[in-house]
């Protein structure tokens, strides 16, 4: 007799779960493999360490350009000679999105018409959603740990090298940071960060972001707050 084993949910300790990770994205209103060139030549040439190996996603949705397909392959080709890879892409046209699909990248839907309808009609409609709430964290943020905050963040104790803090909204640091901080993720342009010992590897507001060796000396293990001014990051001594 043949018997048979069934790996239920129970049994198995292979688990799915959704996450939320944090990509670099490659905004573009064009595939130009030359002027990619130019760029991750002179950033990675800044920050080595900070690009080795991290994914990346290739995103034309601010492109006015109905995008084809033919130059992706030479474009992510020149990605990847720069150490970084490329996970997926955003916006193009059918045919270059079929073309993300037959080079095994992740094809992203485009999320501002979305965003752009539920905003007109959140405006319509009364809200009668609960803030959020503030997320308060007083133990060490430690390398290769993740903080997450649906609101504002507040952090009332270290964030090692290596960690990263991420929220929705503005992110309070009573402490040091030396890790990555990204405010405003989901696209909030008012979020902003409060940092009492700013020695960050990686400051972004809604995607906007700068590495540890552009930022200026004289905020570095100061007390600052860092805001977005159209697309530029603005740092003040507090």
């Amino acid at each position: 007799m043949t018997t048979t084993t069934d790996f239920t949910a129970e049994s198995s300790k292979v688990e799915l779960k959704a996450g939320a990770f944090t990509l670099l994205k490659l905004c573009m209103p064009e595939l130009d493999a030359d002027a990619i060139d130019g760029l991750l030549c002179e950033r990675i040439a800044k920050a080595p360490d900070f690009f080795r190996n991290t994914p990346i996603v290739i995103d034309l949705t601010e492109s006015e350009m109905e995008m084809a397909g033919s130059d992706l392959a030479v474009a992510v080709g020149a990605i990847r000679g720069y150490g970084l890879i490329p996970v997926g892409v955003r916006g193009g046209s059918k045919e270059f999105q079929e073309q993300a699909r037959l080079l095994e990248l992740a094809v992203f839907s485009d999320t501002r018409r979305t965003a752009k309808k539920e905003s007109t009609k959140r405006s319509r409609t009364p809200s009668s959603s609960m803030p959020v709430a503030t997320k308060v964290v007083d133990t060490p943020v430690r390398s290769g740990q993740r903080v997450y905050a649906q609101g504002d963040l507040v952090l009332l104790a270290p964030v090692s090298s290596g960690a990263e803090v991420v929220a929705n909204g503005s992110i309070h640091a009573y402490t040091s940071i030396r890790g990555r901080v990204l405010a405003g993720v989901r696209g909030d342009e008012q979020a902003a960060i409060f940092c009492k010992d700013l020695r960050a590897e990686l400051v972004s507001i809604a995607g906007r972001y700068k590495v540890s060796e552009d930022l200026d000396a004289r905020f570095m293990g100061r007390l600052v707050r860092v805001t977005l001014l159209g697309d530029a990051l603005v740092f003040k001594k507090l």
